[in-house]
Parts: structure tokens; sequence; C-alpha cells
């Protein structure tokens, strides 16, 4: 009989060293997680680290595009579509940034899907991350950085320009004593957590169309995302960032851009 109680209390030191054992598991397994993702983290490319938030769920990514229309009696002849225009007209800088983007989404394993600004409601930017491309005829672009530091001139100002709410007398606009073709652009690039839609947002756009395609260039770029990065720090990927770009116009080709403001909060 004594032999058979001391049985019970045999087993219970074994079920104790094989729960501790368990334990011992998933604390190794968690700091194995941790270590494994903050590597990634810190392994993360600087053009990784931008699109992180836009790119996450792996899901639709509007490309909000603003477009023209032809008129007569008007110099350079075009004019910003409207939801009643039935046929807007894309410059050829709009496309390249749209095939551009396209390529990056679909490389990282999302949808891109394009939409025209003037026809695109606001229910639409709660269901899904949105790019607006263009300034002057993205009505979206306008409205959705305008309470921001580095935001466009009103659309009924005649001399487009991005300004400084911080330093007013800072102005960034075209040369307009020079040929369109060989003056220097200028162009807003952000991304952000937008409070009206609920969702990120992705601001390329350009005075002019030369700007809106540099823009563009820019964040599908690993070198221009690093140059950012050496900017703004490494945890980059987590905050609202503004950019103010030079963009160098030769012969009306697009040239390289460079950083002239920058802004996060």
């Amino acid at each position: 009989g004594g032999e058979g109680a001391t049985r019970p209390r045999a087993r219970a030191p074994m079920k104790l060293r094989w729960w501790a054992a368990l334990a011992a598991l998933v604390v190794i397994a968690i700091a194995a997680e941790y270590w494994w993702s903050h590597r990634a983290v810190q392994n993360q490319t600087a053009l990784d680290a931008f699109w992180a938030p836009i790119l996450r769920e792996k899901g639709t990514i509007l490309i909000c595009a603003g477009g023209n229309t032809f008129v007569q009696n008007r110099v350079p002849g075009l004019l910003a579509a409207s939801k009643e225009t039935d046929y807007p007209y894309f410059s050829l800088q709009t496309e390249v940034s749209t095939t551009l983007l396209s390529t990056l989404i679909e490389g990282n394993g999302a949808t891109p899907l394009f939409r025209f600004a003037a026809s695109t409601p606001l229910p639409e930017f709660h269901e899904h991350p949105v790019i607006l491309v263009n300034a002057y005829n993205n009505q979206w672009t306008l409205r959705l950085v305008e309470s921001h530091r580095f935001h466009f001139s009103p659309i009924n100002n005649v001399d487009y320009s991005i300004l400084d709410r911080k330093q007013p007398q800072t102005i960034w606009k075209r040369d307009a004593t020079i040929p369109y073709s060989s003056a220097d652009d200028y162009a807003l690039l952000a991304r952000f957590w937008d409070p009206t839609t609920d969702n990120w947002v992705v601001v390329l756009a350009g005075l002019g169309r030369n700007g809106t395609e540099a823009a563009t260039r820019f964040v599908v770029d690993p070198h221009y995302m690093q140059l950012l990065r050496d900017q703004l720090g490494r945890d980059f990927a987590n905050r609202n960032i503004e950019v103010v770009l030079k963009v160098s116009v030769i012969d009306g080709k697009t040239g390289a851009p460079t950083i002239v403001a920058v802004n996060t909060w």
C-alpha cells in the first residue's frame, strides 16, 4: 500500500516539467518571431517602407488621375475635365505615371484600379487606399492637401504654385519668363492617413505634367526612396510625409527631381 501511495507524487513533478518545457518553447517561439519581424523591418528597403502602409492589405489600390478636355481659343488649349466630360484627355506623363504605379502595385500582390478624378465619389476612398495623380485638374488632390503645411494655391489663382503654411513667404512656382518647355517644374509628393477618407492617401502632383511624372518616378525608384529615408530616418514608414520636389525640364522632357523641402507629422 505504501508503494502505491508514492506513484501520484512521482507523476506530479513529471507533469510540472512538461508544462515548464512547453512554456519555454512558447517563450522561444515568441522571441524568435519578434527577432525575425524586427530583422525584417531593419532590412526593409526604403522603397518597401514607403509603400508598406498602402500595400499592407494586398487589396485594391485606386489610382485616381485628373484629366483635361480640349477647348478652342484657349492657351494651351486645355481645361480640367469635369464629370460631364465623356472622353477626358490624359497627358503622356499621366499615362506613364499610371503605368509605373500599376506595375509596382501588381508586383507587390495588390490590384490597381484606375479612376477618373472628376467622376470618382468620396465613398470610394473609404473602401480603398488611393493614389492621387496630378494637381490642378484633380479636385481631390487640392481638397485633401488643402489643410496641410505644403499645399497648392487655389485653382482660381492663375499663378499655380505650392505654398508653405509655416513660411508664407516661401512659394514654389514655374518661371513664367522662360518658355514652358524649359522652365523647372515643382511637385508635391505626400503620403498620409486622411481623416476625411479614413484611409491612406498618396499624392503625386506637379504644377505641370513634368512634375507629376517626376514625383511618380521618385516613389518607384529605390535610389530616390533611400535619399528620402536618409533625410527622415528609418521609421518613416509609420509617419505622414510631405515632400516638395524641384524638377528640371529640358525641351519638354522630364529631368531629375531634387528634394527642396520635407515635412512629417
